[in-house]
């Protein structure tokens, strides 16, 4: 893997993936697009990893597509290629067991705020700037978005952002529900270390298939999910996992 295009730093139980193209934002091109997939899907194979951290190098998250990729003069099957390879990136994070902390300063534009979205956590800077620029150059949202946006925020909201292309800072971000949290910029680094050293210490088997009803949930009827809910729940009441947590809280309780 090149470590010019993606950074992976693992300590103890976390893992820090960083797109790393500061002097350009970090935009995003097939290449490095190629090498967050293989990131992810080795990190998502990985059972010592219980959380994972995803930022940009510099002062930004991303600010989306590279503009050279709008001056190449690619043919209609080969976007289409790219942006399948952009879809798979996205389901990867998604889908991997670990809950996904997207950790957002300065620019997370097109792209990118599409990235920040398919986080389980989006926790930003309060200056940081959000933006589904789409619109200004005569695109559709891609990456995820017209599935994430209208979930995270309503139809309302999700019109406004999506219609105007207007930049929101973190602050504002947090307010409507766009992120879970906004903090200053100086904080960033230890919130973020903080919510990982909490999900690091949650039962991982637990937390992944948590993770995964949640998303599947939204394509289910009632009746699926409380299927769903006691085939596992049966199972995990019987796990070791289970148990030991059990065993640990009574033991907290003088019990």
């Amino acid at each position: 893997m090149s470590e010019d295009l993606v950074l992976i730093k693992k300590e103890e139980k976390t893992c820090t993936v960083v797109m790393n193209r500061p002097r350009i934002m970090n935009a995003l091109n097939g290449e490095m697009v190629e090498e967050l997939g293989r990131a992810f899907d080795q990190i998502a194979r990985d059972d010592e990893i219980r959380a994972v951290i995803f930022e940009g190098a510099g002062d930004n998250f991303s600010s989306g597509a590279d503009v050279s990729l709008f001056t190449d003069n690619l043919s209609a099957p080969e976007w289409l290629d790219g942006m399948k390879s952009f879809g798979q990136l996205v389901r990867l994070m998604r889908e991997m067991p670990q809950p996904l902390i997207a950790k957002v300063r300065g620019a997370a534009v097109g792209g990118g705020f599409s990235l920040a979205m398919a986080g389980d956590f989006v926790l930003a800077s309060q200056e940081a700037r959000f933006c589904l620029n789409f619109v200004h150059i005569g695109a559709v949202l891609d990456g995820g978005a017209t599935y994430f946006l209208p979930r995270l925020v309503g139809l309302v909201k999700a019109r406004e952002i999506a219609l105007l292309g207007e930049f929101i800072d973190g602050k504002k971000a947090e307010s409507f529900g766009l992120i879970y949290k906004s903090v200053p910029d100086e904080e960033l680094d230890r919130e973020v270390n903080t919510l990982a050293g909490s999900l690091v210490a949650k039962p991982p088997v637990s937390l992944s298939l948590i993770k995964k009803s949640l998303e599947n949930s939204l394509d289910k009827s009632l009746k699926d999910v409380l299927e769903w809910e006691a085939a596992h729940q049966s199972v995990m009441l019987q796990s070791t996992e289970h148990k030991e947590m059990v065993d640990l809280f009574l033991k907290s309780r003088g019990k």
